[in-house]
């Protein structure tokens, strides 16, 4: 991997749930080129809750969720004391200083937006929403004859398709498709597009429904509805599906679990189908966790998840034991193989990563720590990731966009 030749600049955003406005915005930094190193540039957007960032590389724009369930804009236009979810924000990229513009920002349709993902013709954007899970009101059905019933009402989960105009606005939603209610709501954590889709009706994204356990992958048409299911497959019990990652390069997809310290490999098809291949354990084993790390700060939990540029490595974060594990794919089969754990210098509450565009750093946020470490990838000791020793303070940072200018 050789050093980039372009400028390269950091998007990190800060999360803190579920406090409305208590969050600290989006951060930028320059990247130096030769030490992974980030200097601050700039800051947008106090109250910003970020959930994730979506990139457009042709308009020079980048969207991002503001993943809470009420903003003040909302409660102060209606005088009521929550609701109306989230807002997806647009920044256009001044391409010399790496710094942003905010191109203006709408509602999502939804509470907690937490996935975003474009459409290959630049023309949609699709907005997975993680659902507050708290009753928002009361629901009284029934008759005198039949007896009445009082029932929580929670708020509808959503998937939102939005179009985009030239320059990369939002306009109103071409459609929404509300997922069946159930107690609590689904939680929709994120949406991903499958890499063979199209500028035509072969397009299909990956939404993972951490709550009701089950992968679903939806088309998009050029009728009504716009957004169609497409297939759903259940996963194991207790799981909690969080992320999913698509190889570069070869025909499969990764998913992780927030409750199960597993990473499953999916091979997929161009029409959208798609199976299990193989399960990998994310930690080591129970003899070697106990002789090598510190007992767990609370609950083990995955958190972020990404393939690597050139393909031949997976990351994935677990918060709790507070590590960061690396797998090495199978250039042919696409499948694991864990070949590190490591951890994170004693920072806590790893919540999101990056691989710079060069492919020789890793951005690691540490939310309660409040820092973005910065590894590198020694090509020399296949593919493992050391500790660079450089820092930045970040309040609670998760996501994390590393870009080429």
């Amino acid at each position: 991997m050789s050093q980039s030749s372009r400028p390269m600049y950091a998007y990190v955003g800060s999360f803190v749930m579920p406090t409305p406005g208590a969050h600290d915005g989006l951060r930028v930094f320059r990247v130096d080129s030769e030490t992974g190193a980030l200097t601050p540039v700039s800051s947008h957007i106090p109250g910003l809750n970020v959930g994730s960032f979506a990139l457009d590389p042709q308009r020079g724009v980048i969207y991002v969720t503001d993943e809470v369930a009420s903003t003040l804009e909302f409660r102060e236009q209606h005088q009521v004391a929550g609701g109306g979810g989230g807002r997806i924000f647009a920044f256009t990229i001044d391409r010399a200083t790496g710094d942003l513009s905010e191109l203006g920002h709408w509602p999502s349709y939804g509470t907690q937006p937490a996935g975003i993902a474009l459409h290959p013709s630049g023309k949609f954007l699709v907005v997975s929403h993680f659902t507050n899970r708290t009753t928002t009101t009361t629901q009284i059905t029934g008759t005198a004859q039949l007896g009445f019933t009082i029932s929580p009402r929670y708020d509808d989960a959503t998937t939102v398709l939005f179009p985009i105009d030239a320059i990369g606005r939002i306009g109103a939603p071409c459609d929404i498709h509300i997922h069946t209610p159930t107690s609590p709501p689904s939680c929709l954590h994120s949406i991903t597009l499958f890499p063979t889709s199209t500028n035509d009706n072969n397009t299909f994204y990956l939404e993972c429904d951490m709550l009701q356990e089950k992968l679903l992958t939806f088309t998009l048409t050029d009728k009504p509805p716009l957004l169609r299911i497409h297939a759903s497959h259940a996963t194991p019990k207790g799981s909690g599906p969080r992320y999913s990652a698509f190889h570069p390069t070869l025909p499969v997809f990764y998913v992780n679990y927030e409750y199960y310290p597993i990473i499953e490999t999916f091979t997929y098809q161009s029409d959208g189908s798609f199976a299990s291949l193989s399960k990998v354990e994310v930690l080591p084993s129970a003899e070697e966790l106990e002789a090598s790390y510190p007992p767990p700060e609370g609950k083990v939990l995955l958190s972020d998840l990404k393939v690597h540029l050139g393909g031949g490595f997976v990351y994935t974060l677990v918060r709790g034991y507070n590590v960061l594990s690396v797998f090495r794919v199978d250039h042919t089969t696409g499948a694991l193989e864990r070949i590190q754990t490591v951890g994170l210098m004693g920072g806590v509450s790893p919540k999101g990563c990056a691989v710079s565009p060069d492919g020789r750093f890793m951005y690691v946020a540490l939310a309660v720590s409040g820092l973005v470490q910065v590894w590198r990838v020694q090509d020399e000791n296949g593919g493992r990731l050391v500790f660079t020793g450089s820092t930045v303070s970040v309040p609670r940072p998760g996501a994390v966009l590393v870009l080429e200018i």
